[in-house]
């Protein structure tokens, strides 16, 4: 009996267990022993758990991630949307539908490459029940109190603030974007990166919407799909 398919959600939330917060964990693992070894019977040797531990994390992530990849391409509902959300999570690069991982067998490499092959056929809509009918972002704020709502996303549309709801058929490129910004450097006066940021645009008649992630309760793969649902729900009752 074949195992029951995943959701786009229940996969991400795996990924995030068994590879993002292990490596996390290895990583910090490496400056507290060394804290507590030079406590206990000081030596500069200690300081190589340093390095060490930022190598055992990189190690892990690179063993562990196309093995749970390959999983969840055999299990996960809508592996199309998947992989967008495995990118925007940062369990995947981007671009990385056609990459093959290392430190994995020939069988597994082409049982990987096989799986691969679904990405040719297309995008298929599949709903998410798991997803409310109704969703309303807020602002992001430690205290609970402070938080207020930003809009409200359903398959109807896009709701800001007191506004009237704004319909899909008249929102164009919703999407979430990374902004890359440079800095002038002290040193050379020249341009160096300044980081990035994620921020959600769409247009729409009234004009352009836009808000930076790190302001709102939710994370870039998980709005993604929201969008997603709620846009495939509104195509699909039209076509009814």
């Amino acid at each position: 009996m074949s195992a029951p398919f995943l959701t786009v959600q229940q996969a991400i939330t795996r990924g995030t267990r068994v590879i993002e917060r292990p490596a996390i964990i290895i990583l910090a693992s490496g400056p507290v022993l060394c804290v507590l070894l030079m406590v206990l019977n000081f030596s500069w040797w200690y300081l190589l758990l340093l390095p060490a531990g930022l190598l055992l994390s990189f190690l892990y992530t690179i063993i562990v991630t196309p093995r749970w990849r390959i999983w969840a391409y055999e299990h996960v509902n809508d592996i199309q949307q998947f992989e967008r959300s495995a990118e925007l999570e940062g369990l995947f690069g981007k671009q990385s539908v056609e990459s093959i991982g290392s430190f994995l067998s020939i069988r597994q490499q082409e049982k990987l490459k096989a799986l691969q092959a679904s990405f040719l056929s297309d995008p298929v809509f599949i709903d998410d029940p798991s997803i409310p009918a109704e969703t309303t972002i807020y602002t992001s704020a430690i205290i609970p109190a402070f938080k207020k709502p930003v809009m409200v996303i359903n398959e109807a549309g896009i709701k800001l603030d007191l506004d009237e709801i704004i319909e899909w058929s008249q929102i164009e490129n919703d999407h979430v974007a990374s902004v890359s910004y440079v800095r002038t450097s002290r040193t050379t006066g020249g341009d160096i990166p300044g980081g990035t940021e994620d921020f959600f645009r769409f247009a729409y008649p009234g004009g352009r919407f836009e808000i930076p992630l790190s302001s709102i309760n939710i994370p870039a793969w998980k709005l993604d799909l929201l969008l997603y649902t709620y846009r495939g729900r509104y195509a699909k009752t039209r076509h009814q």
